[in-house]
């Protein structure tokens, strides 16, 4: 549409076309722009602070797997895993309000256990994994990933792990943790530096 035209238009029908103009030169950048908005709009949960779960996590597939999610905010992780085929989410997380928004994002559905606790010690990590049985575990505990050192190696040798390093010092530490422990390690950088670690048999 010509400038001379759309000058004619009313004010209202000139943002439109400006908008569809946006949409049909930058569709990508459109969509990552209303992401959560639509995500919402049309059901599930949208990733907290507009995160990139695919960018985040998206290192192995979870089709068919039970995974706990530490650190699991208001869903919004377990809508993720649930969506790329996992079986089972066991969602833990420690802030309350969170916590009873992961409760009723989630209330009815079968494939999310909902458990509200705030990691501090290897032996609540331990329980949830003898508990439950996850195939993958992942965690985002802002800096008590550190407990998931004193595991005992049996708990974490035969199991995938997604870890988000909140320091160079507590990455270090995990990735010669888990080589001691068997498993293969990757790391990914994700944004503000931050390392992600995925392990596995």
């Amino acid at each position: 549409m010509g400038r001379g035209i759309a000058r004619r238009l009313p004010r209202p029908a000139r943002a439109l076309v400006r908008k569809a103009l946006t949409l049909f030169k930058n569709p990508r950048g459109v969509y990552h722009k209303y992401k959560s908005k639509l995500v919402k709009l049309f059901g599930g949960v949208a990733p907290i602070y507009g995160e990139d779960y695919d960018l985040h996590w998206g290192f192995t597939s979870f089709k068919g797997k039970v995974v706990l999610d530490l650190g699991a905010d208001y869903g919004s992780t377990a809508h993720y895993f649930l969506k790329r085929g996992a079986r089972r989410v066991v969602a833990v997380e420690g802030d309350p309000q969170l916590a009873e928004e992961l409760e009723e994002n989630f209330r009815g559905d079968e494939r999310v256990v909902p458990i509200h606790l705030f990691i501090e010690r290897a032996e609540q990590v331990a329980e949830l994994i003898e508990r439950f049985d996850p195939d993958l575990v992942k965690v985002d505990v802002e800096g008590a990933e550190k407990v998931l050192l004193d595991l005992p190696r049996g708990l974490v040798e035969r199991r995938e792990w997604l870890v988000e390093a909140h320091s160079d010092e507590l990455y270090e530490g995990l990735k010669r943790f888990f080589l001691g422990c068997g498993l293969g390690v990757r790391a990914f950088l994700y944004s503000n530096g931050l390392k992600v670690i995925h392990a596995r048999p």
